[in-house]
């Protein structure tokens, strides 16, 4: 992970950090997701099936071998802006920097040869991932990373 720390980020700032989780806390974590998820679909009035093949789509994050979240800490550099204006372009850039540095992580897991998957369900479910993981209210989810050794070798893309 020291790799995606490399990442630019603004201000000469290190925003970002990255979480392990493993073992029962991995699972506390993802069954609390996925209650979450359930509620948010149930509220969207979709049906049991259309919630159940949702809800698989995130089975990647049980299977896979490691599971990483990233988050970008509203404490560890943004500028504060008196106007709502400058204020939200700072988040944003501080947004962009977090994306770059997960974008870091699965370039430098690829070169070791590993497989990733960024699924962005911790956004959806902020509250869910801090309380869970007992991290502070500065701390933005950004996405989890599944991290394993691909089943087949991955084909080279055509330029």
């Amino acid at each position: 992970m020291t790799d995606a720390l490399t990442a630019p980020a603004p201000h000469h700032s290190h925003p970002v950090r990255f979480v392990r989780v493993a073992g029962p806390r991995r699972t506390a974590l993802l069954d609390a997701m996925a209650a979450a998820w359930e509620q948010d679909l149930r509220a969207d009035g979709f049906s049991a099936d259309q919630r159940a093949g949702r809800m698989a789509r995130g089975d990647i994050l049980r299977r896979s071998p490691e599971l990483v979240l990233a988050f970008i800490c509203d404490d560890a550099g943004p500028h504060d802006y008196p106007d709502a204006r400058r204020a939200a372009c700072e988040e944003t850039m501080f947004t962009v920097a977090g994306g770059a540095a997960v974008q870091s992580l699965l370039v430098a897991l690829a070169a070791r040869g590993l497989g990733s998957c960024w699924v962005g369900s911790t956004i959806f479910a902020a509250e869910v991932c801090r309380a869970e993981l007992d991290l502070p209210e500065s701390w933005r989810p950004l996405g989890s990373v599944a991290v394993g050794y691909p089943a087949a070798p991955v084909p080279e893309r055509q330029p």
